[in-house]
């Protein structure tokens, strides 16, 4: 079942928030890795924290994915095996305004990339997708990759198209590739690697706490137990176990596959949780109107990854809050 530590594994994006992560994993492992990151939202930081604690120098290409010389490039000149490809753009939001640049980045870029790959001996692929590309689903049910997907915005649409393109790569003979359809994550392997994303949950509450200021729950009206929606928040640190796994993996994988806990927990939960453990219970939280395209409840079914090679989450939702505060 193990592949060999003689592979050479390019992480795009991988000076971000869960790239740095599946570094952190691959290096544990004793895998050879290049981290090949634009800094637009990534940090040399974290590529410097790996360093030093590894006690190793972590090769390291500032170029976009678009650029299809760089990246051309970094696969001769290191002569790569493998690429988990986490580099994206992944605000929700910002792509209902962006949505021809969203395409173009996720979508456009990961097809160039994966035929690219194709020329250049890279056998493995990784890729990092999304919940958003079931949309808002029309049931309360735990959602299943061979369930329907019906994005509701450019971000899942992107990804969704770009799952195809990584099945297309799988179909070559000889080269093992999966999607792996991320649900809200969440926790920190270390204070270094923390998300800085300005539009997930828990940094959110973070800065909030930092700056004295309240709270908002959008929407507080859903058919849920409190009003507020469900979310399945897996634990970074899980998310880079998968990994490694697959990358570990000499068998055909499935084309796309959830990590997720398996269970949900209501955003009025998880602020409330985050306040006790941050010793902030009196803290102020409001509520506002619901965000158009929210899906009241939004979880993973686990058991393809579970069944797949033995996958199964390690953190709780108390375990990866305690983690950041």
């Amino acid at each position: 079942m193990s592949a060999s530590n003689n592979q050479c594994w390019l992480i795009t994006g991988g000076a971000g928030y869960i790239g740095s992560h599946i570094a952190d994993e691959f290096l544990t492992a004793g895998k050879n890795i290049v981290i090949y990151d634009s800094l637009y939202k990534g940090l040399k930081s974290r590529i410097d924290y790996l360093s030093k604690m590894h006690n190793t120098t972590i090769n390291f290409i500032e170029a976009d994915i678009r650029d299809e010389a760089a990246f051309t490039a970094a696969l001769k000149d290191f002569k790569v095996t493998g690429i988990v490809h986490t580099a994206a753009l992944k605000s929700v939001e910002e792509s209902m305004s962006k949505r021809d640049e969203y395409l173009e980045v996720n979508y456009h870029a990961t097809k160039r990339m994966l035929e690219i790959a194709k020329k250049h001996g890279v056998t493995h692929f990784i890729f990092s997708s999304t919940a958003a590309v079931y949309g808002n689903p029309s049931s309360f049910t735990a959602c299943e990759e061979a369930g329907p997907t019906n994005p509701i915005n450019p971000y899942g649409e992107s990804k969704l198209l770009a799952e195809a393109e990584v099945s297309n790569f799988a179909s070559v003979v000889g080269n093992i590739a999966t999607s792996f359809r991320f649900f809200n994550v969440i926790g920190t392997g270390n204070p270094e690697l923390l998300d800085n994303s300005t539009s997930n949950l828990v940094p959110i509450i973070q800065e909030k706490l930092k700056s004295h200021l309240p709270i908002t729950i959008f929407g507080s009206g859903y058919p849920t137990p409190d009003g507020t929606c469900i979310r399945d928040y897996v634990d970074v640190r899980d998310i880079a176990t998968a990994h490694l796994l697959a990358a570990n993996s000499n068998k055909q994988l499935p084309s796309a596959m959830n990590i997720g806990t398996g269970h949900g927990a209501s955003v009025k939960e998880v602020i409330d949780l985050a306040l006790q453990i941050a010793g902030e219970p009196n803290a102020q939280v409001l509520t506002a109107d619901g965000r158009s395209g929210d899906p009241a409840i939004l979880f993973a079914s686990v058991d393809l990854v579970e069944n797949s090679f033995g996958f199964k989450c390690r953190y709780s939702l108390e375990n990866s809050l305690r983690s950041v505060f």
